[in-house]
């Protein structure tokens, strides 16, 4: 089933991106964002309208959890609104930062509640606890994919590098489905990108991997599987701590991947480098 879907998910985003062009929508480029990226500016956005539809369809049939299909659609529409948002206003802003939490905490709060309160790292907890909990690792992980997703591939490669391990730990291979569908938006993605997933793609993918470990109840192993994820936001908290406390750069830019790009690193490298740590990191956990 994930080999046909991989199939047609790449045929529909081969002729989405055609339509997209045809129709002249694509990527705006933030201003703050570096100079380098210029030239990506115009290209096809919001292939996650795609991926995670087929994802969702396939998962359906595949009789894999409810609250997993529903994570994609319900954060894949948060993104979409913030995408279609941005198209209209034509910049890169989308929603306001607000706008977008509330809906991610409302969210939240509805996947968790088809979960039973457990304990959390094999500690007890209140079911507000719980809630708090689970509600600040899934707003957490979608933004946390979203932020990572700023380089050809990047997100794409460093959430599979998460997914896989953690499906091979709790040997549920019906997400399987949702992996063959980013594998096949890689096709388009990988530098020079002829496609990007835009925010319906990135926080959906964030909040599948946060709902998979909420569903099996192995936060611990969440967090060495995200481990990229977790650096990418800590390092946009620190630079903008940094920044208004002490009005000094930690960082040449954040997220930490634009770091490294304005040292020089070819994005390709950055790719590498970042998705194979990510496994080894992720890896780990099968020992266990």
């Amino acid at each position: 089933m994930y080999i046909l879907n991989f199939i047609i998910t790449a045929i529909l985003i081969y002729y989405y991106i055609k339509l997209m062009k045809k129709i002249r929508v694509g990527q705006y480029i933030r201003e703050e964002g570096p100079d380098l990226h210029n030239y990506k500016s115009g290209t096809p956005t919001a292939a996650g309208i795609v991926f995670i539809s087929t994802a969702s369809i396939f998962l359906l049939l595949a009789k894999a959890p409810t609250i997993f299909v529903l994570s994609l659609i319900l954060f894949g529409f948060i993104g979409f609104i913030d995408d279609i948002s941005s198209i209209l206003k034509k910049n890169a802003l989308g929603l306001r930062a607000y706008q977008k939490s509330l809906l991610q905490v409302i969210f939240s709060l509805l996947l968790i509640s088809f979960t039973n309160v457990r304990p959390i790292f094999g500690i007890e907890v209140s079911k507000t606890t719980y809630y708090i909990f689970w509600t600040f690792v899934i707003v957490g992980a979608s933004n946390a994919v979203n932020l990572t997703d700023g380089l050809d591939g990047l997100a794409g490669w460093v959430w599979i590098t998460s997914m896989v391990p953690l499906m091979v730990f709790i040997k549920d291979y019906s997400v399987l489905i949702i992996i063959s569908s980013v594998l096949a938006f890689l096709l388009f993605n990988s530098r020079p990108a002829s496609i990007f997933m835009g925010d319906t793609g990135s926080l959906a993918l964030g909040a599948f991997l946060a709902t998979y470990a909420m569903y099996y109840n192995i936060e611990t192993q969440l967090v060495f599987s995200s481990s990229i994820f977790i650096v990418e936001t800590l390092s946009v908290i620190i630079q903008v701590f940094s920044f208004k406390v002490f009005k000094k750069r930690v960082f040449k830019m954040s997220p930490i991947h634009h770091h490294f790009e304005l040292l020089g690193w070819k994005e390709e490298k950055i790719v590498g480098v970042f998705s194979a740590i990510n496994l080894l990191i992720s890896l780990s956990i099968l020992r266990w």
